[in-house]
């Protein structure tokens, strides 16, 4: 519970640190509505300008009283009016949005996740290995490239020099055989970028995890008897795995963050879409509720995490019991 309230109150503290003024927003807003110049001093317009500052949440007041008011929201979930999408919730505008970031990125991590892995306890049972070296030259430099370098370079090959994918989010969206397959040509080399810049995480994660574990004394008793040493691998493997579940829910975090940019630059109708237009337009309350979730969903992953891990691992078990 702490966890939260430092995070909702750092989410609370960051927009109001952006440069310019949303109330300039608001004003324009009004003068696009009748069509005439607007100032905030404005007698003919004052009680229009209370309004909207009222809808959006950015009536002048002490910041004790922002923040009271912002508690206030998160807890009845009123996040205030979209500048931007004026008068649309900023909840209705994020809740359209999330099935698709939440597609893109629980995909791409879940990929990342089992491949990662298994590329990981290659790694770290063949170590110092040419595979090993291979595999860790290949994560190290795809953990230093952005998701969206590597989207745009393979979009600029599969999709716009050879046609095998699509560029541009399907106009028309319904269950349908032709729509489905259009979004799986749509969404494949996001997923395919996400799931690369992951990928790293779990390699590196799961090799470390080997090392370690290897060296236990059952391992050296099945080499003693004379065991496959592929099914060696497995055995060390399942036991090596359980902490890089543990790594899913920060990973996972991260690929949310990612998929902001990713979504942005592809124009998709997720959270990272309305993210671009409310940081170009400073709309601070639509800024607000999409940190806000990021952060919620990184709380989330993590307790989901916790609780997967407490049930697979008996140890967890009797610790927390004692």
């Amino acid at each position: 519970m702490a966890t939260f309230f430092v995070v909702i109150t750092v989410n609370f503290i960051l927009p109001r640190l952006m440069p310019g003024s949303a109330l300039a927003v608001v004003i324009s807003l009004i003068e696009g509505q009748n069509g005439v110049a607007a100032t905030a001093g404005s007698s003919a317009i004052a009680l229009e300008v209370s309004q909207l500052e009222a809808a959006f949440g950015l009536t002048p007041a002490p910041w004790y009283v922002q923040y009271a008011h912002y508690i206030q929201g998160i807890f009845t979930l009123n996040l205030g009016a979209s500048i931007t999408y004026y008068p649309t919730p900023v909840l209705s505008i994020i809740l359209s949005g999330l099935p698709w970031t939440l597609f893109l990125v629980v995909v791409g991590a879940i990929i990342a996740f089992f491949l990662g892995s298994y590329l990981g306890s290659i790694a770290g049972f063949n170590r110092r290995s040419r595979k090993d070296l291979v595999i860790l030259i290949i994560t190290s430099i795809l953990a230093a490239l952005p998701s969206f370098v590597i989207l745009m370079y393979l979009e600029m090959w599969l999709s716009v020099q050879h046609g095998i994918f699509l560029i541009s989010f399907p106009s028309k969206i319904n269950t349908s055989p032709n729509s489905i397959m259009a979004l799986a040509r749509f969404y494949t080399l996001p997923i395919i970028a996400l799931m690369f810049t992951s990928l790293s995480g779990f390699v590196l994660g799961m090799r470390n995890n080997m090392l370690h574990t290897i060296r236990d004394n059952y391992v050296t008793y099945a080499e003693i008897l004379g065991l496959d040493r592929n099914r060696i691998r497995k055995m060390v493997y399942k036991n090596s795995l359980l902490p890089n579940i543990t790594a899913f829910a920060i990973i996972l975090g991260l690929a949310i963050s990612q998929s902001l940019t990713v979504e942005g630059l592809l124009t998709t109708p997720g959270v990272g879409f309305f993210f671009g237009l409310a940081l170009t337009s400073k709309d601070l309350p639509l800024l607000q509720g999409i940190f806000l979730f990021i952060a919620i969903m990184l709380i989330l992953s993590i307790a989901v995490v916790e609780a997967i891990y407490t049930i697979l691992d008996p140890r967890a078990r009797v610790s927390e019991s004692e």
